[in-house]
């Protein structure tokens, strides 16, 4: 059976490293299966204790920022138009906070065949925006992220929610949504609202909504992030990075959504290069020869630290 696993392993390390061997050689924007474009970086209306956003943490030398409806539209036009993946408008903050984001899903839909995905905590006042971003939304996803199924419970990690308010914020969601857009419940499990999981999920339930429970972890490392494992010589050295591509506010590009800076550690800026650009010269390329091929890299690839070190993203910045 040894000897099987490892032939198997063998093959699906091959297949990956041809599959970067391509990119390299003729690159195609949809190696991604899922690209994040952050609207709004390092602010939210909540305060959660295990996210550095909540604490008020300067986050790796990078300031609070909303990406502009102009940076935003250069930014697609250079890279993104032939995109068919999946796009994230969320990352680091509350995207809903920026007053640009109706118009960059609007961009999106009227300018790709991607789908979109909006993550929000809608424990805020919905207004114009929710409706003429409902309108635009075919068979995309909205996620609510609640993890409780009361004021008291869910407060304990949403510090500064409003339960009630996030409750009739999806009741008016779900009533007009088109019935191909997916709403979802994001719920992550932790010790003291385990008990409540299931009337949550009992409520979706009725309501037809998607329920996802997630691992909330407890831990002032924030081990919710990736921590990468060290691979064997028949495997990439970490495939976080096929998975998703981060585009920061200000148009920094980094290799997954767990990067957010410092700038040093940025592929290159995709309102001043193509993403193909990025990836074909400098940092790009070099970290893609360091994760397929096992090159040896320099300090200012961030991935070199990240897999070698086999510890959380966050913590290796220390």
């Amino acid at each position: 059976m040894s000897d099987l696993m490892r032939k198997l392993r063998s093959r699906v390390g091959s297949a990956v490293r041809e599959s970067w061997r391509a990119l390299i050689v003729s690159f195609d924007i949809n190696f991604f299966s899922q690209i994040f474009i952050e609207p709004c970086f390092n602010l939210c209306n909540l305060r959660c204790p295990y996210c550095p956003v909540g604490q008020g943490r300067q986050l790796r030398d990078m300031s609070k920022g909303m990406m502009s409806l102009d940076l935003f539209r250069r930014i697609w036009s250079k890279s993104f138009t032939a995109y068919t993946g999946t796009v994230g408008l969320y990352n680091w903050g509350e995207p809903f906070l920026n007053p640009a984001l109706p118009a960059m899903v609007r961009h999106v839909k009227e300018n790709s065949r991607a789908r979109l995905v909006l993550n929000s905590n809608f424990s805020w006042r919905l207004d114009d925006r929710v409706r003429e971003i409902l309108e635009c939304l075919d068979d995309d996803r909205i996620v609510i992220s609640c993890d409780g199924f009361s004021q008291e419970t869910c407060e304990k990690y949403r510090v500064g929610v409003d339960f009630d308010l996030v409750m009739h914020n999806i009741e008016l969601i779900n009533d007009r949504k088109k019935p191909q857009t997916i709403l979802q419940w994001q719920y992550l499990d932790f010790p003291w609202n385990l008990d409540e999981a299931k009337a949550a999920e009992d409520f979706c339930k009725e309501k037809q909504i998607g329920f996802y429970l997630g691992k909330g972890w407890i831990s002032p490392n924030y081990p919710m992030l990736p921590a990468p494992c060290p691979s064997d010589e028949d495997q990439s050295r970490c495939d976080v990075f096929r998975r998703s591509l981060t585009v920061n506010f200000d148009g920094e590009v980094y290799p997954c959504c767990a990067f957010y800076g410092p700038p040093q550690y940025s592929l290159g800026n995709a309102s001043k290069k193509s993403i193909g650009k990025i990836f074909s010269r400098g940092k790009g390329k070099a970290m893609l020869k360091y994760l397929t091929f096992k090159s040896g890299g320099d300090d200012g690839i961030f991935c070199k630290h990240c897999v070698e070190q086999n510890t959380a993203v966050l913590e290796s910045w220390k």
